[in-house]
């Protein structure tokens, strides 16, 4: 899809939006980014799952935001309802803010990187404290999660270990096994979770020094609050997950999750790669493995 058809769309839905200025990022998976006026987030879905979650994604957004305190995104400009691919988007106010990598919280001092922790924390409480009961999304929790994760295990077997060296193939079987058998690892209570909670996804404005808000919330659904907590243990390690178990109580009983899902985001990522026929994500993702 071009840029000019974008803009196009956006006109013709909204012929009062007068747009001066337009940068464009089109290198992402699902979605592709315009940034207009410098003020403006708009999201053209890629694909047809990703235009198929969109409108879910929306729906979700306007249920969760009276409960959370950060900024998220608020969808002003809207057309979710179609089923052209291409047509489907929505834009909201932009949220300042640079992607909070590994560098830049190691980056902090003390004292902000103390404040950045409560601030994660208190989203995620928040978050995963949200009534579930009527929210909008898929469910998948209990006898679902065991299915879905048996699933994924198959289908890792199946498709990718062709790629991967047979030690890291026995290191797999035995990460999913222990995980799978363990009955405990499906008791828990669902909420509703971000489901890509990591650094691009996590804005930290720099002048300010604080986190200026969270976005994208494409992958959330009703299931296990420990999936959120494995994207921080991912991306910015143990240290940080235990800090903020200070200020969110319970997450010692999910680390045995916390630990399964992190060791298996790279897998999911690997498979989404193998059957989108995407070389470059099935190469990246499962460098560790061959």
């Amino acid at each position: 899809m071009y840029l000019e058809q974008y803009l196009k769309c956006i006109q013709s839905f909204y012929p009062s939006l007068n747009i001066e200025s337009v940068q464009w990022n089109h290198f992402g998976e699902n979605n592709d980014i315009l940034f207009l006026n410098k003020k403006w987030v708009f999201r053209f879905p890629k694909h047809e799952e990703a235009k198929n979650n969109l409108q879910t994604e929306y729906e979700q957004l306007l249920y969760i935001n009276p409960y959370i305190s950060l900024p998220i995104p608020e969808p002003v400009f809207i057309n979710t309802d179609t089923n052209i691919l291409g047509q489907a988007f929505f834009g909201y106010p932009l949220i300042p803010g640079i992607p909070l990598y590994r560098e830049t919280v190691q980056s902090l001092s003390p004292s902000v990187e103390e404040t950045l922790i409560h601030d994660l924390a208190t989203f995620l409480y928040e978050l995963h404290s949200i009534p579930v009961v009527g929210a909008p999304g898929k469910v998948i929790a209990n006898n679902d999660a065991h299915h879905f994760w048996t699933n994924m295990f198959e289908r890792i077997t199946g498709t990718l270990f062709s790629y991967i060296r047979v030690e890291k193939q026995e290191e797999i079987v035995n990460h999913f096994t222990v995980y799978l058998n363990n009955q405990s690892n499906f008791s828990f209570k669902p909420t509703i979770i971000h489901g890509d909670f990591a650094n691009s996804n996590i804005l930290f404005d720099e002048q300010e020094q604080q986190l200026s808000g969270v976005i994208d919330f494409g992958k959330s659904y009703i299931g296990d609050p420990a999936i959120d907590f494995a994207g921080l243990y991912k991306r910015y390690g143990v240290d940080l997950v235990k800090r903020i178990a200070s200020f969110y109580p319970g997450i010692e009983e999910m680390m045995p999750r916390i630990q399964f899902y992190a060791g298996a985001f790279s897998l999911q990522r690997a498979l989404h790669g193998f059957h989108t026929q995407n070389r470059e994500i099935l190469s990246n993702s499962l460098k560790e493995y061959v």
